[in-house]
């Protein structure tokens, strides 16, 4: 402790110290280079914390200022222990040297300490590469949020907590009317109603102490206001948000004009008044139409139980043929549950009528109402009642037949006792008519019950006998077939007799023609061979020409009674059905026409695994009749195309074999299937002219059909179906 009072009582003294220059031999070279280099390191030192103090003044917010300024005061203090050994050259104050060694000791390991303290805070400071980095991130992401800003369909505002506009979309300068840079920097109120501003200012302020997403001014009419000063309803959304590099959350304001809205909104109300009033006036419509809607499902329960009642009709008549029966069943049905009595008439030759049924609800009244019918018959020549029906043939309504009326009809006073008797207030009489043929009339008479027919009671009653009368017309036609059946059957058996010899005529023919016509054939073609052999020298080349006509004629028309009697058996061979493969069918008589002419270039395009249920030898002379055509009439083509496929029409199998040989004109079509026609000259295509008549018979045989498409020199397609 001594020491240290007596190193600071004697800090300045130096008279225990020579100066540097006396200490050693220091020549003066080595002094001043000692002394200069010293002095040159403490200008150094003295300027780099001057540089770092400017340093932190211009940049106040930089990181870790603390350290800056421990750097700045260490590389001062080791500034001055430089410069102090340069000055005890002359002053040899070796205690303040020493102090000041002993502050830049501690000022170095206050140094050393925070720069290891604050040594992972620096780590984790952002180079430049990374801060250009960050920045390219943060102007891709800013760019991201203008485009999703500029593509909002609504005004979009951002604001800080102050209410300054910071950022607008283009929506912001169409509905407001501003340029964007008019509203950048000014407070939102701007946008806003005069009248409104100081209210504003306040809602702005308690939303900031407790912002969220949330509509603006719930229950309020908000107003945004144009540049030309142009009110107009808004909705508004808030929503604060944080952005990076901002102390204070931002506020986001979506901004709608709901202008059109309120105009819907009143149109509504408008709306809404006139339904009001609609709907009073509708109330007592209802009220009407209830009234009448009860009296439709009367009239609908009654037009119900009539359709049943004409449904049951209809069965009872389509449950028998002997019209007389069906008749009694149906006036049974008609009383009591129509009706209180019925009668039908039938109609008879000369206009006379004949009572077929008569039916009452009380049985013994039936009685009178026959006895009324066969006694009394209407007068054929009176203006009213059932006459006038038959003679004109429409129906009659009598809705109020008074006792009056009953007395001008009655013949004398035991007829109008019985019509008193059997009941008569109102009548209704339809004619059974089917297309304008009478059959006869229908009766309907209302008594005891009290009531009276309506004009519905005449369409029920008119619908009845439409059915009635179609009963009638079937069970006299049924009887009508019935008796041409028979006289049918009997010509049939007349007719299969004669048929049954007419074959065997046919046959006796084809016999005669096999053999008779034959053998003169066989002689022509042997002594013109003959001929040519013997004496083929004694004729010149014209004469031997004319033989070998007379002989290609007689072998031809060998050929044509061949064909002849093969389509005569046709109709005589008898069928046997079978699953057959078209297609396998198809490719061996292919093989056999390749094998004919090897040397043809001929292309068969084969439909595999056709299967069809026919006669196996009759299908096997239709396709070799078919496929020889198309191999005959294709022979002129460089390479011959024949095609067998086939195609679905109308849920059907259609089979086809197509060419590409010379064709045909269309409108001779109808020659193709007839015996003995040709389209081409025997010159050019060789054949009777009798195959195709013997395909299209066969297919009728199958219950099929055959037809044909062609064009002159683009070849034919003959199409032909069958019952499977």
């Amino acid at each position: 402790m001594n020491q240290t009072s007596e190193f600071f009582e004697q800090f300045f003294t130096t008279d225990n110290w020579p100066a540097r220059w006396h200490c050693g031999e220091w020549t003066e070279f080595h002094g001043w280079l000692y002394i200069i280099s010293d002095v040159a390191i403490w200008a150094a030192y003295f300027a780099i914390p001057f540089f770092l103090i400017q340093f932190i003044k211009k940049k106040p917010n930089i990181p870790l200022p603390s350290v800056f300024w421990l750097f700045g005061a260490f590389i001062l203090f080791c500034g001055l222990t430089h410069l102090m050994d340069a000055v005890i050259f002359w002053w040899p104050n070796y205690k303040l040297s020493a102090l000041l060694r002993l502050m830049t000791a501690i000022v170095s390991w206050i140094t050393v300490i925070a720069i290891y303290k604050f040594f992972p805070v620096a780590l984790a400071l952002k180079t430049a590469k990374e801060f250009e980095a960050e920045i390219s991130a943060r102007k891709k992401s800013e760019a991201k949020f203008m485009v999703l800003l500029e593509s909002a369909p609504d005004s979009m505002v951002i604001t800080d907590k102050d209410g300054k506009i910071k950022m607008v979309n283009a929506q912001t300068e169409k509905l407001f009317g501003f340029q964007r840079e008019e509203l950048i920097g000014n407070e939102i109120e701007i946008l806003i109603p005069q009248r409104f501003h100081k209210s504003h200012v306040g809602h702005r302020l308690d939303y900031n102490k407790h912002a969220k997403a949330r509509a603006m001014g719930l229950g309020m009419e908000l107003y945004g206001k144009q540049k030309d000063g142009t009110e107009f309803p808004v909705e508004i959304s808030l929503s604060p948000v944080k952005i990076e590099m901002e102390a204070d959350a931002m506020i986001i304001a979506a901004i709608r004009d709901i202008s059109r809205n309120k105009e819907i909104e009143s149109e509504i109300k408008k709306l809404n008044e006139n339904l009001e009033q609609l709907v009073v006036e509708r109330t007592a419509e209802l009220g009407r139409a209830l009234q009448e809607e009860k009296a439709a499902r009367v009239a609908m329960n009654e037009n119900n139980e009539r359709l049943t009642f004409l449904t049951e009709v209809s069965e009872t008549l389509a449950s028998s043929l002997n019209y007389s029966d069906t008749l009694v069943n149906i006036a049974q049905m008609l009383t009591p549950k129509v009706v209180d009595w019925c009668a039908i008439d039938e109609v008879e030759g000369g206009g006379l009528l004949k009572c077929l049924v008569a039916s009452h609800v009380d049985p013994e009244k039936t009685k009178l109402v026959y006895e009324l019918a066969q006694r009394y018959r209407s007068d054929p020549h009176a203006l009213q009642g059932i006459y006038q029906v038959i003679n004109s043939k429409e129906a009659k309504l009598y809705k109020d037949i008074s006792d009056e009326l009953i007395t001008t009809f009655a013949k004398d006073p035991e007829e109008l006792q019985l019509i008193r008797k059997v009941g008569l207030k109102s009548v209704i009489i339809v004619p059974l008519l089917i297309r304008n043929k009478l059959y006869g009339i229908l009766t309907l008479v209302l008594a005891e019950s009290g009531r009276h027919f309506n004009e519905k009671d005449f369409d029920f009653a008119k619908e009845l006998a439409q059915r009635a009368a179609l009963a009638i017309e079937n069970a006299k036609l049924y009887k009508e077939s019935q008796d041409i059946n028979s006289e049918l059957e009997i010509r049939v058996a007349k007719r299969t007799q004669e048929l049954e010899a007419i074959n065997k005529e046919l046959e006796a023919f084809s016999y005669s023609v096999s053999h008779d016509l034959r053998a003169p054939l066989r002689s022509i073609d042997g002594f013109s061979n003959k001929l040519l052999k013997d004496y083929g020298e004694l004729f010149d080349e014209q004469g031997k020409d004319y033989f070998m006509r007379v002989k290609n004629a007689s072998q031809q028309m060998g050929h044509l009674i061949d064909d002849l009697l093969k389509l005569a058996k046709l109709s005589q061979i008898e069928m046997f059905s079978e699953t057959t493969n078209l297609s396998a069918m198809i490719e061996s008589i292919a093989s056999e026409l390749k094998a004919s002419n090897p040397k043809r270039k001929v292309n068969f395009s084969i439909e595999q695994e056709i299967m069809a249920k026919v006669d196996r030898n009759l299908m096997h002379i239709a396709l070799q009749n078919l496929l020889g055509n198309a191999w005959k009439y294709s022979r002129n083509q460089p390479v011959s195309e024949i095609e067998f496929g086939t195609f679905l029409k109308d849920e059907q199998t259609v089979y086809y074999i197509r060419d590409n040989g010379v064709g045909f004109d269309m409108k001779y079509v109808d020659k193709l299937f007839g015996a003995f026609q040709r389209l081409h000259r025997t010159s050019e295509f060789e054949g009777t002219g009798i195959g195709l008549a013997t395909v299209q018979r066969i297919m009728l045989r199958h219950q099929g059909t055959i037809w044909v498409k062609g064009e002159v020199d683009k070849g034919a397609t003959f199409y032909f179906t069958f019952k499977n």
